[in-house]
């Protein structure tokens, strides 16, 4: 019995800890419709998955590339960034196919703390200026 519960405590666990999967992840705290931002990357089949954030006039985006994709990541995200500065005129656009900034999106999408949500942004975009 006690493996039994062992197994089910750990199981629960590590579902608790998994990534988002693939596809499109939007967490959108402001007034601005997230659907171009959807088209965009549905339009780009080069992308395996996208996690969004909308804040004020920020949009910050992390995307994950197909295998064969990752060698054009810088070219990737320029294109992409200019197609989405095209739809949100009137925000901050940042993309980036780094795997440190998806990660980051992510955790703050799957947390949704607002109180920290300004200080997140921040540090991903400082992140992102960080040259390694």
């Amino acid at each position: 019995m006690r493996k039994i519960m062992f197994l089910l405590l750990i199981s629960v666990v590590l579902s608790g800890c998994a990534r988002l999967g693939e596809g499109i992840h939007i967490y959108n705290d402001s007034n601005a419709d997230s659907a171009p931002a959807e088209n965009v990357f549905k339009e780009d089949d080069r992308l395996v998955s996208m996690t969004v954030i909308l804040h004020d006039q920020q949009f910050v985006s992390g995307v994950t590339v197909k295998t064969f994709s990752r060698f054009h990541k810088k070219k990737i995200e320029k294109e992409l960034k200019e197609k989405l500065e095209k739809a949100y005129p009137d925000f901050d656009v940042t993309v980036s196919a780094d795997n440190k900034i998806v990660h980051k999106t992510t955790e703050i999408i799957q947390n949704k703390d607002k109180a920290q949500l300004e200080e997140q942004l921040e540090k991903i975009i400082s992140l992102l200026k960080e040259e390694t």
